[in-house]
């Protein structure tokens, strides 16, 4: 399963009420996780950003964020991901913003990934190749990690 950015924010920012949560969530599901690049940078933009609550320096957001990988596998865009955001965005019909979120589902996907831990679940409704899950909603328990399925073939 795939951690959104809002999660590890969350779990980061003491001030959130959803702190806590978000933070049970990493814990529980800790050997079940990947992050993605575009999540860790995503993450360290929001915490440093002038307009976030307490804007973190560059360093602390770091060392948060590095925190919270340690128990993460890190995945990477691959050869296939090209090709599955492009064909995600053509065939939803994605614009603007949901360019970032086919091409993180496309990230997903190409390491046999097809669900998204999120806050945002209305982001990726369109996507029906990626399923979601709310961990503010619905109480998400860990399961033992199994190996990465193929990505699709569009």
């Amino acid at each position: 399963m795939l951690a959104d950015s809002n999660i590890l924010i969350y779990s980061i920012n003491r001030s959130s009420p959803k702190h806590k949560k978000a933070q049970k969530f990493l814990e529980n599901n800790v050997n079940n996780l990947e992050v993605a690049h575009q999540n860790i940078f995503e993450t360290i933009r929001v915490l440093t950003h002038p307009k976030f609550p307490e804007p973190m320096e560059i360093d602390q957001a770091w060392d948060a964020t590095l925190n919270i990988l340690n128990g993460c596998r890190i995945i990477s865009p691959n050869y296939l991901t090209y090709q599955i955001a492009l064909e995600l965005i053509k065939k939803y019909k994605l614009a603007s913003n949901k360019i970032f979120d086919a091409y993180l589902a496309a990230t997903a996907l190409a390491n046999g990934i097809d669900t998204i831990a999120t806050d945002n679940t209305k982001d990726f409704q369109k996507i029906k190749e990626i399923k979601t899950v709310n961990p503010f909603i619905v109480s998400v328990y860990s399961k033992k990690s199994a190996a990465p399925k193929k990505p699709p073939m569009f």
